[in-house]
């Protein structure tokens, strides 16, 4: 969308709260999977979040979808949490097998 285009409407999205909860599904279904990276996610849920204040200030979409919309980013936040989670084991794993093999070398010469 061009600037030109943006300024004449600030307010008006076409976006639905269904479509956001559908696009949030699948990236946390993709997250949850190891199909994408948590940095990518992050930044896309950024933008789902700022489309979705959008859809809620244009007074478009019903309670129901509201709520879903929350739960579907709440699912998501924490595939991102969990998949954070699984890199830092890994990370912490192979620091301690660096430094067991570290430790090897050291007793050996």
């Amino acid at each position: 969308m061009s600037k030109k285009h943006a300024a004449a409407e600030p307010d008006k999205t076409r976006s639905t709260q269904v479509a956001l909860v559908a696009l949030a599904s699948h990236i946390q279904t993709l997250v949850a999977d190891g199909s994408l990276d948590g940095r990518c996610a992050a930044k896309l849920v950024k933008c789902l979040r700022k489309e979705a204040v959008a859809v809620e200030d244009s007074s478009s979409g019903t309670r129901a979808e509201r709520k879903m919309l929350l739960k579907t980013f709440d699912a998501l936040d924490t595939a991102l949490f969990e998949q954070g989670a699984a890199m830092l084991v890994a990370a912490n794993a192979a620091l301690r097998a660096d430094d067991v093999s570290d430790g090897a070398e050291k007793r050996m010469t």
